[in-house]
């Protein structure tokens, strides 16, 4: 099955704060779990981007210096539809220059979301942005140009995610829901907090996508999560 990229991103792992897997570091892309080493603060025009907060600050090692660089450098890259909203890499040369120019000795993950075609197709048609006026997507961008993954990235497992319209996304384990799906569907969860490769995934994307079950109204998608190994980047 052909997977195509939705996005790559430079992420900071934290230890989770909350249900199941508290203590652990689990290999999403959500920004409710993990930070992002682009984030709303790295573009100028944002709110937080002219207020960034100290605790931003102090995880990043920010100074006003290397935030002016940093936002100078994401408005060029937006124009040029490297990046997109919010949070995302078009392509692995981009963010590689971003983290050599801003971030070379983080502790920092690559990591890049596919997306299987039709959950591609999905997406397509829900984030159309002659429907929305917030404008265009990252990952939609990014999934128009059909580009599918690179082999030589290491799959971790699978990961199931709530879309906002700010294009941000919930992870199921926002809702602590990792038990509840090894019951119902018989998955395992992996090493890396994801989930490993199946044939229930269909299944999955329709009970998080069931109002009635109770997760956020955002459309819920069904990913594949590489990790850029030194081949890849290279």
């Amino acid at each position: 099955m052909k997977y195509y990229i939705g996005a790559y991103y430079l992420i900071k792992l934290r230890d989770s704060n909350f249900g199941t897997y508290e203590g652990k570091k689990i290999y999403t892309c959500s920004t409710c779990i993990n930070d992002s080493f682009f984030d709303a603060w790295s573009i100028s025009r944002t709110e937080n981007g002219t207020k960034i907060d100290s605790e931003t600050k102090s995880d990043f090692n920010l100074n006003e210096k290397l935030i002016k660089e940093v936002q100078n450098w994401t408005d060029k890259k937006m124009e040029e539809n490297k990046i997109g909203w919010i949070c995302t890499f078009a392509d692995l040369n981009t963010l590689t220059e971003y983290k050599n120019s801003f971030f070379p000795n983080s502790e920092s993950e690559i990591l890049s979301i596919t997306f299987p075609e039709s959950e591609r197709n999905e997406l397509l048609k829900i984030f159309n942005p002659e429907k929305t006026n917030l404008g265009e997507i990252g990952l939609s961008i990014n999934l128009k140009t059909g580009i599918t993954e690179n082999n030589d990235e290491q799959t971790l497992g699978y990961d199931l995610i709530g879309i906002e319209d700010s294009s941000e996304f919930h992870s199921f384990h926002c809702h602590d829901l990792a038990n509840d799906l090894i019951e119902k569907f018989g998955i395992e969860i992996n090493e890396y907090g994801l989930i490993n490769e199946n044939d229930k995934w269909t299944e999955m994307v329709e009970y998080m996508n069931d109002e009635k079950n109770g997760f956020e109204s955002s459309p819920w998608f069904y990913v594949k999560v590489n990790k850029v190994t030194e081949k890849a980047s290279g």
